[in-house]
């Protein structure tokens, strides 16, 4: 617990490091925030998009933490045609890279539903939307209000964050899309060393923007309004004596809120290098990360109207070298390209007649492996590289209520097949149980005092009869039915039994 703990303290500065980019001043007379903001109005576009991350391993680290780190370096993401309709339908085509496979997909988003097709997919996911529309709605939230909230923040912050030391601006020629364009190339990169600085004056510049905040104030309560009628919001309010602020009259309110929140701001920035002090001594691995081998490099081309046409943005974090995680540092590329801006743009729908709503499957390994052909590449990551349908359980038969009969372990049906993701029917009329296996489909039979099962249709003897206790469980030979379920039994000395499944 303690180790995660750590990782979250030094995580937050990776977040923080990507919001510094997000907003400088003027540059030899370019207006960089117009650049940075100048996208908030694209409506539809078309787009390119790769994604790559590279970890490096710490030293010492064991064969099965380098396997691990050599899956997270081969994977890749590259969207070749991304498509953003101006009524909000987005699809996008692309491949996912792993190890030495391209797995080529699709997906599409409407209103309505998000849908994905794989290739080597029996047929298309989807999963339905329209519900949360609805609940929105019916709270007074809407796609339209989250957009314009959105944008005021993102002003609001790009008005305020400082210029890092490096930055520079220089007119270029740059091939978008097949199209050589005469572009702007914003160059800016900050390391880790300079975050605590540029955060504080980040602080100091809010502080002081008054009709900025105030604006921001503006907007946000028109849109949380309704959040703060409902139910929960309202117990909070009383808990913090704020239940008698009269919410429907704006006026009140938003300088009240404007106040409470510089109030809190001017507070931070009175103990700011206090506790940032106090962090570096609770938490030493954060100067790590916070140090001159953390680096966000960004370059952005910006066409004559401010819309940015390509983007290259590279982040490299060193990670504290103190045992919690086997990665020394781990690093983030990613290259955009976008052409038609606000031009006729459609995206591609998927078809989901038929397709598997996956809020309606219980998605268990043998279930998503059946998706898919087997001969298909993503069958083979999924099953062998990625291993989800190995399966690892002790038993403790005092735990688990466990019967010797003879030289025979029996156990509850129910409690052993939970383990291996197999589903048992009963049928009273006959008195048998049906056991069919999550990943390869095996069944067997088992039928109340014999000593018979029936696998795949064939008669096995069980080494004890199938009983049933006062309870009504139904107690099973251990070792015959996990093995059946193509799984391997071990006891150790102390009695303890060990199932696992490759």
């Amino acid at each position: 617990m303690n180790r995660v703990k750590k990782r979250a303290k030094w995580l937050f500065p990776i977040l923080a490091l990507l919001l510094v980019l997000a907003g400088c001043q003027a540059v030899t007379g370019y207006d960089v925030n117009k650049a940075l903001l100048g996208n908030l109005d694209v409506k539809s576009a078309e787009e390119s998009v790769s994604f790559s991350l590279n970890a490096v391993p710490a030293a010492g680290i064991s064969a099965e933490d380098q396997k691990t780190i050599d899956l997270i370096n081969s994977l890749s993401l590259n969207v070749s045609h991304l498509k953003v309709q101006d009524n909000g339908d987005i699809s996008a085509a692309g491949t996912l890279g792993f190890k030495q496979a391209a797995i080529p997909f699709t997906f599409y988003m409407n209103k309505t539903v998000l849908a994905l097709n794989v290739e080597g997919a029996k047929k298309p996911f989807y999963f339905p939307l329209q519900g949360y529309d609805e609940e929105l709605s019916q709270v007074g939230l809407d796609k339209d209000k989250a957009e314009s909230v959105g944008k005021l923040v993102s002003q609001f912050v790009v008005n305020n964050l400082p210029n890092p030391s490096a930055i520079s601006v220089t007119p270029v020629n740059e091939a978008v899309y097949g199209e050589t364009l005469n572009l702007m190339k914003l160059h800016a990169e900050v390391t880790g060393d300079e975050l605590p600085a540029l955060l504080k004056v980040f602080l100091k510049s809010i502080s002081k923007d008054t009709e900025g905040f105030t604006k921001l104030i503006d907007g946000l309560y028109d849109y949380l309004l309704p959040l703060l009628k409902q139910e929960p919001a309202q117990a909070l309010l009383e808990q913090y004596g704020l239940s008698d602020i009269p919410l429907d009259n704006k006026a009140d309110v938003v300088p009240v809120l404007h106040d409470a929140a510089k109030l809190a701001v001017d507070a931070a920035l009175l103990v700011y290098d206090k506790e940032l002090d106090k962090l570096y001594q609770s938490t030493p691995e954060i100067k790590t990360v916070l140090s001159k081998d953390t680096k966000l490099q960004l370059d952005l081309f910006v066409d004559s109207s401010f819309h940015v046409r390509k983007q290259n943005l590279s982040l490299n974090v060193a990670l504290p070298n103190d045992g919690s995680i086997p990665i020394r540092s781990i690093s983030f590329k990613s290259e955009t390209q976008i052409w038609n801006i606000n031009g006729a743009v459609k995206a591609d729908p998927i078809n989901v007649d038929g397709a598997l709503n996956v809020t309606e499957t219980n998605l268990t390994p043998g279930s998503v492996l059946s998706q898919f052909d087997a001969n298909s590449t993503v069958y083979g990551v999924l099953k062998n590289d990625l291993g989800i349908t190995k399966k690892s359980a002790v038993i403790e038969p005092e735990l688990y209520d466990t019967v010797v009969k003879g030289k025979t372990t029996m156990i509850p049906l129910r409690y052993l097949a939970a383990q291996l993701d197999a589903q048992v029917k009963w049928d009273a009329a006959t008195k048998k149980l049906t056991v069919t296996d999550d990943v390869y489909g095996t069944t067997i039979v088992l039928k109340a005092g014999s000593a018979n099962a029936v696998i795949d249709g064939a008669s096995v003897k069980l080494p004890e009869p199938v009983f049933f206790d006062k309870y009504g469980r139904g107690y099973v030979p251990l070792r015959f039915v996990a093995e059946a379920l193509h799984a391997k039994v071990k006891v150790d000395d102390e009695g303890l039994i060990y199932i696992t499944r490759d």
